[in-house]
């Protein structure tokens, strides 16, 4: 007489198979930690080419995820010749700027938040925003230095990575920007100032674009 152990067998199947999934997902947990740590925006604070000051209080201000404080404003400007008056203008509207793009996007393209649009669900039209916040404060760093290409490479490219692994919609995102581009400029009087932040935003909007991804 033979014993049948097919129901042991598929138990243990089922474990090893259950095994296999956590160590994957511990795995991808582990890849996105990575990849956050080395995810940055800006480049400033390694450009060479920038004052030394310069770079020392872009580098503190990005390490403390915050905007530039009036003293580093004053400091940076009177070195890149930007106005320290319009810096300081998007740095204290940055909270309503982003609102402001937020409702005239919403506004104009309500799909964007219905079941099956690229900000949907709630969670994901949160973290959007939160990003242009993020993103406008590094973009003012830029404007203040008054350089157009101010994003790591590296740092770029993970952020890509963690964006695609996290299936964050670049679309809903770059739409985001575009609309915050636009509020933003009205910050600025001079037909320079415009034109320096629409290639500082049109950077920025290649960069997060770039469809391969190097790690």
């Amino acid at each position: 007489m033979k014993l049948k152990f097919s129901g042991g067998r598929g138990r243990h199947a089922i474990i090893i198979q259950n095994a296999s999934k956590a160590k994957n997902m511990i795995e991808a947990e582990i890849s996105i930690a990575v990849l956050i740590k080395k995810a940055r925006v800006q480049g400033l604070s390694d450009n060479k080419y920038i004052d030394f000051q310069m770079r020392t209080a872009i580098r503190k201000a990005d390490k403390e995820k915050r905007h530039l404080t009036d003293v580093e404003i004053r400091n940076i400007c009177e070195f890149s010749g930007t106005s320290p008056i319009e810096i300081s203008m998007i740095r204290d509207r940055s909270n309503d700027l982003v609102t402001a793009a937020r409702k005239k996007l919403l506004t104009e393209q309500p799909e964007l938040v219905i079941p099956g649009g690229a900000l949907y669900p709630s969670q994901r039209a949160d973290a959007c925003w939160r990003d242009c916040w993020e993103f406008l404060r590094v973009i003012n760093y830029a404007y203040a230095c008054d350089k157009t290409e101010f994003t790591s490479p590296e740092g770029m490219a993970a952020l890509r990575e963690l964006y695609k692994k996290m299936d964050v919609p670049l679309n809903g995102l770059s739409t985001a920007l575009r609309q915050l581009e636009i509020f933003t400029k009205k910050e600025v009087e001079s037909e320079k100032g415009k034109s320096q932040l629409s290639n500082i935003f049109r950077h920025l909007l290649e960069e997060l674009n770039i469809s391969a991804v190097k790690t």
